[in-house]
């Protein structure tokens, strides 16, 4: 319900204000969430482009809460893996995820993969995606550094999570845009650890950014998506 780009913080307050009552929360709480919002809508989220803020996105370059559905052929835990793993080498794959995704326990699976991405926004012609995480890593910034959320992104399976939204965004992409290309327009993806995020400690806390080799979304599509 923010407006990112907007300037009057009264309308933003008031926009947290019936959160926290529509939640059961204390109105003590406030203060703090308006200054997390600030913080997470001005910082910077890529080192290499210090102007790519959430605070510059208009509403016109953003899509909240974008659902979606495909058709998911019969895989199992072994299956997935052996996706992942493509050549055998598993390109674009953290070190030991491949390994916790063998452990995975599940009936072999079909029907239809469905879920929201909380945020896929444009910026200077390139789409990326975004993930709103809030959970409890610390009670220190340096506890959101990035060994720390590369830690989280495993252990909540959040990496097969980002994957299977990347696919999601590919698929809606090659659908929108005529000329559609992976690799000129799709930016990326970042998990935002709302806690830890504070544009005046820098880039590296809170934020977690990745881009998953084209290679990879194709063979996920083509191993996931039945028709």
């Amino acid at each position: 319900r923010v407006e990112f780009t907007g300037s009057d913080p009264q309308a933003m307050r008031r926009i947290i204000r019936e959160g926290l009552q529509l939640y059961g929360f204390d109105p003590v709480w406030e203060e703090e969430v308006y200054r997390m919002v600030q913080r997470v809508l001005n910082a910077p989220l890529d080192p290499e482009q210090p102007d790519l803020q959430l605070s510059g996105v208009g509403a016109e370059d953003r899509l909240q809460e974008l659902e979606f559905y495909w058709p998911l052929k019969r895989v199992a835990a072994t299956d997935l893996q052996k996706i992942l793993a493509g050549d055998g080498q598993g390109r674009g794959i953290a070190p030991g995820f491949l390994e916790r995704i063998g452990r995975l326990e599940f009936s072999p699976l079909r029907g239809f993969m469905h879920g929201f991405i909380d945020l896929l926004f444009r910026f200077r012609g390139r789409y990326y995606l975004v993930d709103w995480k809030s959970n409890d890593l610390g009670t220190r910034v340096e506890e959101y550094g990035p060994e720390k959320l590369a830690e989280a992104m495993q252990r909540g399976y959040y990496i097969l999570q980002y994957l299977i939204y990347t696919v999601a965004v590919h698929q809606f992409l090659k659908l929108r845009i005529p000329d559609y290309r992976y690799d000129r327009h799709f930016g990326g993806l970042f998990y935002l650890f709302l806690r830890g995020v504070d544009p005046e400690r820098g880039s590296q806390f809170g934020i977690f950014r990745e881009r998953p080799p084209e290679p990879l979304i194709r063979r996920l599509a083509a191993g996931l998506i039945d028709g």
